[in-house]
């Protein structure tokens, strides 16, 4: 049989499609601003955030209220300590981390005495059958906000996270620059956990772009490994979970990681051959 004569799979790849592209550009700022913690922060937000809506009556085919509800106080929440405490951002982050899991935790334990708890698994993990036409419909607005916001905003973005003392900008502006940020990676991040979910949708923000450092010469070879290899990884993923019925989230997770490895060695052997050359 065809596998892409399913629906699911159909919806699945064109998830991917449109999140790809997006996830892979912020990817590059991720790690560029030092922000890779955060994402996972934000990640275990998520679940916190998705169990506390389902505590108080959301529905759970479509719980993205408490989910990017709390996600986005959590974030406007580090961001704003981050801005103004004298600890480190990883320390202040990983309070948060340790703060959303283990309520959590607690959250979980009535909220499984309402849902089954596979139905939760499908969005800590990540599952092709949750996604539907509206979320398609949700990743194709978001794509279109994010690229309009992306387009404008860039250059702006990338002199601040690569050399940011040397970067013509205004304390207000730069400030204005960094919550309008973490704005845009919450709602992604949100909005992909039901392809990669809560607990693995670090990988998919942060590998691709580890990875085309790597392997590429420039910024905008960067940029555009990035958003190759999260696209790479995302249909690689879907068609690992489909033959060997895993879930989408660890399949997608596992495909960039051996894309990372693959071009770390292709970065080594590159670099061997040019200090034979010399």
């Amino acid at each position: 049989m065809n596998p892409f004569d399913f629906p699911f799979l159909q919806r699945g790849f064109a998830a991917v499609a449109l999140l790809a592209p997006l996830l892979g550009a912020l990817s590059h700022l991720v790690v560029a601003r030092r922000l890779a913690f955060l994402s996972t922060a934000l990640g275990q937000a998520a679940l916190t955030g998705l169990t506390l809506g389902l505590a108080l009556g959301e529905p759970i085919s479509a719980p993205y209220g408490g989910m990017f509800g709390f996600c986005l106080l959590a974030a406007l929440a580090m961001v704003w300590l981050k801005r103004r405490s004298a600890l480190p951002a990883d320390t202040l982050i990983g309070v948060f981390v340790a703060f959303t899991l283990g309520l959590s935790i607690c959250l979980l334990v009535a909220v499984t005495q309402r849902f089954n708890v596979h139905q939760i698994e499908a969005l800590m993990f990540g599952s092709l059958l949750t996604v539907t036409a509206g979320d398609l419909a949700l990743l194709a607005a978001l794509l279109v906000l994010a690229g309009l916001f992306l387009a404008r905003r860039w250059n702006a973005l990338l002199q601040d996270s690569v050399a940011p003392a040397t970067t013509p900008m205004a304390a207000g502006e730069r400030t204005r620059l960094d919550y309008l940020f973490v704005l845009l990676l919450t709602a992604t991040i949100v909005a992909s956990l039901k392809i990669v979910g809560a607990l693995l949708v670090e990988a998919w923000v942060v590998i691709p772009a580890a990875a085309a450092r790597q392997v590429a010469r420039s910024l905008r070879q960067q940029v555009a490994w990035s958003i190759a290899l999260a696209l790479l990884g995302g249909f690689a993923g879907l068609l690992l979970s489909t033959w060997f019925t895993v879930p989408t989230g660890g399949a997608v997770v596992l495909a960039l990681a051996v894309l990372f490895v693959v071009c770390t060695a292709l970065g080594a052997l590159r670099g061997g051959a040019q200090r034979r050359g010399r």
